[in-house]
């Protein structure tokens, strides 16, 4: 490994590029920036691209914990040793495209440890220069990020096994038990009917949860993709009403609809949709019987058209309010805790609304009930 002055003959720019404050003497500098280097858990190597082949001139013990190899098996070796005889992966390309046109990159490769175990290493690659403006190193910092990629790997098998393996089945059993109920298939007896009822909520629900979790990830990963038209939104409230009225009528909750003068929208009316549904789901879930849930559609602006849910149930308390719109997070009443729920139905309406470039939101009086609101701007 080479000592302090080693690595001021080779990296000039280390030493020079420095703010005159820092310390009181450049020796002083140099030896806590060395220190610093050395300490750090992060791999790190310094190459130097005026020699053949551009090879490791200084790594710190962090980098020879992280591969396995000692410091004199790596110095002048070029960094492409950890990749073995696996270099046709296209971040190799990325990383050899910006060394040559001597930029900065972020990438994640496979790398591969002195005892043949595989890594994926998170390498980090920036130019240093001098006073001119020269390159005259590059400094590589790693990360062994294999637990996160092997979660990520994990987390997307679990998302495939809900995808296929579920959403499928489920839906060819949620449409038999409906048209068992809807009589398609045949009369049955009322004990029969009140047990196929029960199914069809419960497949319902169960739908409602996989959509969930399968929107949560397309929102993750940037592929939620929004269809926008020009509608007009007093039509979303009776579409609304019609789909969670039979849903009101089992809560003894009256679904009410206030429908101001308003104007065209344009949006992606399915989401728009999607959002006031869930609002409103939830909203008749946590009324009392024989309570109203109010929908109102209204235009505060000539730019604005704003929905809003309002209802007589419990209320939220101030301190939980933060609770709401982040996923996976449950209200942690007790009333709350037995309606249920996947906790993502208000994080993914946040999500959608946001996409549309809109604000959403709640207003809660404790023992009087909630509303929960939203704008989109046309």
């Amino acid at each position: 490994m080479p000592d302090e002055k080693d690595i001021e003959l080779k990296s000039p720019a280390i030493v020079e590029n420095h703010h005159s404050d820092f310390l009181p003497g450049r020796s002083d500098h140099l030896a806590i920036l060395f220190r610093a280097v050395e300490c750090a858990r992060n791999g790190i190597v310094i190459t130097d691209p005026s020699r053949a082949d551009n090879p490791i001139i200084y790594a710190n013990p962090a980098f020879s914990q992280l591969t396995g190899y000692a410091t004199e098996q790596i110095i002048g070796r070029n960094c492409r040793f950890l990749q073995r005889d696996d270099r046709e992966q296209v971040a190799v390309k990325e990383i050899r495209e910006a060394i040559n046109k001597e930029m900065p990159i972020t990438t994640i490769l496979k790398n591969y440890k002195r005892n043949g175990a595989l890594f994926w290493n998170e390498l980090t690659i920036s130019p240093v220069r001098d006073d001119h403006g020269r390159v005259i190193n590059f400094v590589g910092v790693q990360n062994d990020v294999t637990a996160r990629i092997d979660s990520e790997r994990r987390v997307q098998e679990f998302y495939s096994v809900i995808s296929h393996e579920l959403r499928t089945p489920l839906s060819s059993i949620h449409g038999a038990l409906t048209a068992i109920e809807d009589g398609t298939a045949g009369r049955v007896n009322a004990q029969v009917m009140r047990l196929i009822k029960i199914a069809v909520d419960n497949s319902t629900r169960l739908m409602r949860l996989i959509n969930d979790i399968l929107d949560w990830k397309k929102l993750e990963a940037g592929k939620f993709k929004l269809s926008l038209a020009n509608f007009d939104p007093g039509n979303t409230v009776d579409s609304v009403i019609n789909e969670l009225q039979a849903m009101a009528e089992t809560k003894g909750v009256q679904l009410v609809s206030r429908i101001m003068p308003h104007h065209e929208v344009f949006a992606d009316q399915d989401r728009i949709i999607q959002v006031l549904s869930n609002l409103t789901a939830n909203a008749i879930k946590f009324s009392p019987p024989n309570s109203r849930v109010i929908i109102t559609l209204e235009a505060p602006a000539r730019d604005t058209i704003r929905f809003s849910v309002s209802d007589n149930g419990p209320g939220i308390p101030s301190e939980q309010m933060d609770k709401l719109f982040v996923r996976f997070q449950q209200l942690d009443s007790s009333d709350t805790r037995k309606k249920g729920g996947s906790g993502l139905g208000l994080a993914i309406s946040k999500a959608i609304v946001e996409l549309h470039g809109g604000n959403i939101g709640v207003s809660s009086v404790v023992g009087e009930g909630s509303s929960f609101w939203f704008e989109i701007f046309s």
